[in-house]
């Protein structure tokens, strides 16, 4: 409780709102201006946290700022949206640190209620309304100086990354980056000054920015504009935005194009990349297996387990190679294994794991299946492709069915 109010008592009559908060922004004491503006009596606002009143978004700024101030006598003025009884309103906040005074041992807040004036600057004035675009936009805006530094920043380097606004300017934006992106970030700040301001052609980077602490970073999009000869701005435009979902969304694709989505191993495209980056050593063995009863189980169990079939059977070839091989489903219940075999005793040890894996009963709850199949074997020679050298295998192994051959040798090609 705060014993001796002093100038506080003062506050009582001012017009602007007037709130003590802890240090944890838990309510202590308001003036009557505070209780009509957020439509509670200061009996129930003690010991209320004072961010449950702000928009969700804005949140993350106040509790930067209210940790920043802690640091200074006073603080930085923010904009920030109340939950008020007419709906939400727009103030301006500037905080005193007295955490010190024992007549206080608070932070003492002033909120300006900007929400009117602001209607009416956007209302009739172009550079209030970019000033309000620029300050809720969901993208980081920066000015930066011919060497790279900060000059201003939007409101969301705080909602994004969790930095204060006045901290941040004055210092390169190279040193946000993480470690491995700021040779990158830095070429590209180069290349930007390179470019004639007057093509306004934007120099696009994408680079990791650490959020505030440093042990975390964030994907980020980064537009580099040359404006230093623009005598309004005289600097580097940049504006960033979080593409954690777009990278997110790109890795899946990539996966879904390189992956086979059922068993998770490579898929027919990856395969072929393999094997011709395989053609010239000629200790590459190209091994097609076909799955002998596997159709008359899909069509009797459905294709819920037959999938399951499958993926136990990618499982088993999988663990039956060595580092290095590869092992890609080919399609259907085909599969393929690219392996580099050197003498006929690793060729043996080889067909002897994946026939073993092949052949252990799969235990499922519609019942025991067991599985053979036919396999083919072809090495590289002159004048192959990938496509040739496969087509070789499958060759191979279609003779081998057709003599029901199953785990027995390898017919080659």
């Amino acid at each position: 409780m705060i014993e001796s109010r002093g100038l506080l008592d003062i506050a009582v009559w001012l017009p602007d709102a007037v709130v003590v908060v802890d240090a944890s922004a838990r309510l202590i004491w308001a003036n009557d201006a505070a209780e009509r503006l957020f439509g509670v009596d200061s009996t129930r606002l003690a010991g209320v946290d004072g961010l449950d009143f702000l928009h969700p978004d804005d949140q993350e700024v106040a509790a930067v700022a209210l940790t920043s101030i802690q640091g200074k006598a006073v603080g930085t003025p923010i904009e920030l949206r109340i939950r008020t009884p007419e709906g939400w309103k727009l103030v301006e906040v500037i905080g005193a640190n007295l955490l010190d005074r024992p007549a206080v041992n608070g932070l003492v807040l002033c909120l300006r209620d900007l929400t009117q004036r602001r209607r009416w600057e956007i209302a009739g004035d172009e550079v209030g309304k970019f000033r309000a675009i620029v300050h809720n936009s969901t993208s980081v805006i920066m000015l930066l100086d011919a060497s790279g530094r900060i000059e201003a920043v939007s409101a969301a380097i705080t909602r994004l990354l969790g930095h204060d606004q006045e901290l941040v300017e004055g210092r390169p934006l190279v040193e946000f980056a993480a470690s491995h992106d700021r040779g990158s970030l830095a070429a590209a700040l180069s290349r930007s000054i390179d470019v004639p301001s007057f093509s306004r052609a934007p120099t696009v980077v994408e680079v990791e920015l650490m959020r505030r602490g440093g042990n975390e970073s964030v994907p980020f999009e980064l537009s580099i504009v040359n404006l230093l000869d623009d005598p309004t701005v005289n600097g580097l435009v940049v504006s960033g935005h979080d593409i954690t979902q777009l990278r997110a969304t790109r890795d899946a694709l990539d996966e879904l194009t390189t992956f086979d989505p059922l068993t998770g191993l490579a898929n027919r495209v990856t395969l072929r990349a393999h094997v011709e980056r395989c053609l010239g050593n000629p200790t590459t063995a190209v091994v097609f297996i076909d799955l002998n009863g596997f159709r008359p189980i899909n069509d009797e169990h459905g294709r819920a387990t037959g999938d399951e079939i499958l993926r136990r059977v990618a499982a088993r070839l999988e663990a039956s190679v060595r580092k290095g091989d590869v092992v890609a489903r080919y399609g259907g219940d085909e599969f393929v294994v690219v392996a580099a075999i050197r003498d006929p005793e690793e060729l043996r040890a080889l067909a002897a794991r994946l026939a073993e894996g092949i052949q252990r009963p799969i235990e499922l709850p519609e019942g025991t299946f067991r599985l053979t199949a036919s396999v083919g074997l072809a090495h590289p020679g002159p004048g192959d492709t990938a496509a040739t050298l496969l087509g070789r295998a499958d060759t191979a192994m279609y003779i081998a069915k057709q003599h029901a051959e199953g785990g027995g040798p390898y017919p080659q090609q």
